[in-house]
């Protein structure tokens, strides 16, 4: 399944306009709890300014997002939006190129911040249903890889697209993923599940009605 990856961005970026302001930046974000509202901004529209400065060294890492998030530290939340929407454009353009699927963590990561700071701001959560269908073809793939990597039998896992999309990318406790629909004893596979860290404890997310 492919979708077009820059308007997908573009989509999530302007809903994230519309969600954040000055009003809200202090808030904490459980889903990233050493973060507020101001500092998920820092990271996303930071992850531009990486990208067109080409510095991609540690990308994902944990110093590469801590240095986003101290460069905006000087900045209010409506300054940074303000940047984003000046610069992500070139962004957009390049994840809409034949190029732009090997670029195609910049859009699981923007949308899984929307879905942070929604809930953080007393949402539910939500993902496009296109996108969602997107990000769990891609996120089944990945997994049946790992597990056939790591010599494991294969195993099904009954669950709907956002919850591998947030489980996946660590926003589940251990415990909650052992809940899920698996169809065999999830102990062998779950080292295998988390693409990106545990939660430490529930969410409490709700989904969107």
């Amino acid at each position: 399944m492919s979708i077009d990856l820059g308007a997908a961005y573009r989509a999530a970026r302007l809903r994230i306009s519309d969600l954040v302001n000055d009003d809200v930046a202090a808030v904490r974000v459980p889903a990233t709890p050493l973060w507020d509202v101001h500092d998920v901004v820092a990271h996303v529209t930071g992850v531009v300014d990486d990208a067109l400065s080409g510095n991609m060294a540690g990308v994902t890492t944990d110093p590469w997002t801590a240095a986003q998030v101290e460069r905006g530290r000087g900045r209010s939340v409506a300054e940074m939006i303000a940047g984003w929407r000046e610069k992500a454009p070139f962004v957009e353009a390049v994840l809409s190129s034949p190029e732009g699927a090997s670029r195609a963590a910049a859009v699981f990561d923007v949308h899984t911040h929307e879905c942070d700071l929604l809930a953080a701001l007393g949402h539910p959560i939500a993902v496009p249903a296109e996108v969602a269908a997107w990000i769990g073809t891609e996120f089944r793939a990945s997994f049946d890889q790992a597990v056939a990597a790591a010599g494991l039998p294969p195993v099904s896992v009954e669950a709907d697209d956002v919850e591998w999309f947030r489980s996946r990318l660590g926003r589940r406790t251990l415990d909650e993923v052992r809940g899920l629909g698996w169809l065999a004893d999830p102990g062998p596979y779950l080292d295998h599940w988390f693409i990106f860290g545990v939660a430490a404890a529930p969410l409490g997310e709700r989904p969107e009605a």
